[in-house]
C-alpha cells in the first residue's frame, strides 16, 4: 500500500500535469460559431491573432461573472498526514471585478480521526511510543484570485463552460497536537494559532448563469512548535495540508 507522502506527491504531480494538460487543450481549442446572440455579450478583438475568428467562440463567454458576488459550499478531504483521517468544509465568498481577477475569503472546518495506522500503534502494546500528532481544527484567510483560462468542450452534444482558476493568500489556522506519546496514556490536547499561506487552483462548471458546480485543490502552510514526547520544543517546522473538495458556487 502506497504511503501517505507517496499519494501527497503524486496528487500535487497529477494536480500539474492536469493544468499542463488543460493549458495544451485550451490553446488548441477551436469550434463553429453559435446562432445564439447572448454568447457573445463580451466581444474580444484577436484580429491580430486570428483574422478568420476560428477562436471567437472559444474567448466569448456565456456565462459572465465579472462585477458579481460570489458564495461557495464545498466538502472534501485533507489529503495529509499518515496518522488522521481528516474531512473538510469550506465555505467561500468572494468578489470578481471583472472575468479574470477578483479577490475571496475562505473559512475551513475540519474534523479529524485516528487513521487505520494510528489506531494500530496504539494496539500494538500499552508502552508503544507514539508520535505527536498534530491536526488543523479550522482556518480562515483571504486569497487573489486569477482566471487565467476558460474554455468549454462537447461532451454528447452538450456543451459544458469552465474556468480555470488560480489563488494564493494567506490564512490563520488554528491546530491541535495531542501531547500523550505512549499507547496507554489519556489524550491531551494543546490547541496554537498561527499564520499560514494559502494556495490552490480548481475548475468551475458552468451549470446556469447563477450556479456552478466547481473542484477545488487547496494548499495550506503554516509554521509551528516540534513536539517530541510530550513536550513542545524551541524548533519549528512548516506544517502542509492539501485540501481536494467538490461544491457548488452562486453567482449574483
Amino acid at each position: 500500500m502506497p504511503s501517505m507522502a507517496g499519494l501527497k506527491s503524486n496528487f500535487v504531480r497529477f494536480c500539474l500535469a492536469a493544468q499542463l494538460a488543460a493549458l495544451v487543450f485550451a490553446s488548441g481549442a477551436a469550434a463553429q460559431t453559435d446562432a445564439d446572440p447572448e454568447e457573445y455579450d463580451e466581444d474580444y478583438d484577436f484580429s491580430w491573432l486570428d483574422p478568420d475568428k476560428k477562436i471567437y467562440v472559444v474567448q466569448n463567454r456565456k456565462y459572465l461573472k465579472g462585477r458579481k458576488l460570489e458564495v461557495s459550499l464545498a466538502g472534501g478531504l485533507n489529503l495529509s498526514g499518515p496518522y488522521t483521517s481528516s474531512s473538510v468544509w469550506l465555505l467561500r465568498g468572494g468578489y470578481f471585478f471583472n472575468e479574470q481577477f477578483g479577490i475571496s475569503i475562505v473559512g475551513g472546518w475540519q474534523s479529524n480521526s485516528a487513521s487505520p495506522t494510528l489506531v494500530e500503534l496504539k494496539q500494538t502494546s500499552a508502552t508503544s511510543v507514539l508520535p505527536n500528532v498534530r491536526d488543523v481544527e479550522s482556518f480562515y484567510g483571504g486569497t487573489f484570485v486569477w482566471v487565467p483560462f476558460y474554455g468549454k468542450f462537447n461532451l454528447f452534444n452538450q456543451i459544458f463552460y469552465i474556468d480555470w482558476h488560480l489563488e494564493a493568500g494567506v490564512a490563520t489556522a488554528s491546530s491541535r497536537v495531542n501531547l500523550s506519546f505512549l499507547a496507554g496514556q489519556d489524550d491531551s490536547f494543546a490547541t496554537t494559532s498561527h499564520t499560514g499561506f494559502l494556495w490552490g487552483t480548481g475548475f468551475k462548471f458552468f451549470i446556469t448563469q447563477t450556479f456552478a458546480a466547481r473542484l477545488d485543490m487547496l494548499a495550506l502552510y503554516y509554521s509551528a512548535p516540534i513536539v517530541r514526547q510530550g513536550v513542545t520544543t524551541a524548533e519549528t517546522t512548516t506544517n502542509d495540508n492539501y485540501y481536494l473538495t467538490l461544491g457548488l458556487s452562486a453567482h449574483f
